[in-house]
């Protein structure tokens, strides 16, 4: 019974993320999706300050999430190494408090790392909506990493057998590994279908290429969780938390920008 409510939240939960994302990317004005942007990015944050604070750091929180919250707007100015610039500046201006100087390079260091982790990978989405076929781009990358996390998910319960990396993430398994991966793999060879300007091999490319960095992205999130204590990020039903759903594309959402501005040329 415990399982199949935990089922039905993720179902759920997951459902209404699916309906909020498809009107984001293709329906919606540009603002909202900055807005949607924005609130994982804060969110996201957060849940990694509160990770990094559960090991005993100090986390300045506020310049981090001042920075973070301008990470996404960036695209509308020249200003991300401005941006980074000014926020270690005002990291070590706050350091420079003298009740904080034991930890004053741990907490540099943290907090510019979840700004860098966080905000600036995941705020390349902005990045990626603007350009031709830019909401195709968004669609691409979130269907086949996060079915490729379905896949890994659902086939792991249910033949899950050889564990993965068990120190790391005890329930994750190879035999949900390779699914996902196959997932990502034929769901990107599949976009050709909405994506017919894109050569079937690059998709090919890019099927491996993500359903590495996804399988990578998920285990990275996992160490960090491991190493402050806690199962989930988040509190969100079945699903743990923001950090536990944007795993997987923190590390894959700046590939595609590059791919698109430097070998697609968008």
């Amino acid at each position: 019974m415990g399982e199949t409510t935990q089922l039905v939240k993720r179902l759920s939960w997951s459902a209404l993320l699916i309906g909020v994302a498809v009107y984001a990317i293709f329906f919606s004005p540009i603002w909202f999706f900055l807005m949607i942007i924005e609130a994982f990015v804060l969110v996201g944050l957060m849940e990694y300050f509160n990770l990094a604070e559960r090991k005993g750091f100090f986390i300045n929180r506020y310049v981090g999430l001042t920075f973070g919250a301008l990470l996404p707007v960036s695209n509308y100015f020249p200003g991300e190494a401005v941006i980074l610039t000014v926020a270690i500046l005002c990291l070590f201006i706050f350091n420079f408090h003298r009740n904080l100087r034991e930890q004053a390079m741990v907490s540099t260091a943290l907090t510019l790392f979840g700004l860098v982790y966080v905000a600036w990978f995941f705020s390349f989405l902005t990045k990626i909506r603007t350009l031709d076929y830019g909401p195709l781009w968004v669609f691409y990358i979130i269907l086949i990493i996060k079915a490729g996390d379905a896949g890994a998910y659902f086939i792991g319960k249910r033949f899950g057998a050889h564990k993965l990396i068990i120190h790391i993430s005890p329930n994750k398994s190879v035999e949900g590994a390779v699914a996902g991966f196959v997932v990502t793999f034929l769901l990107s060879l599949a976009s050709k279908s909405y994506l017919p300007h894109v050569p079937l091999s690059h998709l090919a490319v890019l099927g491996i290429v993500f359903g590495i960095l996804a399988q990578l992205g998920d285990l990275a999130e996992s160490l960090l969780k491991r190493d402050a204590g806690v199962k989930d990020s988040g509190f969100i039903p079945g699903l743990g938390g923001i950090l536990d759903v944007a795993d997987s594309l923190l590390l894959t959402i700046p590939v595609v920008y590059y791919y698109l501005t430097t070998i697609q040329g968008l």
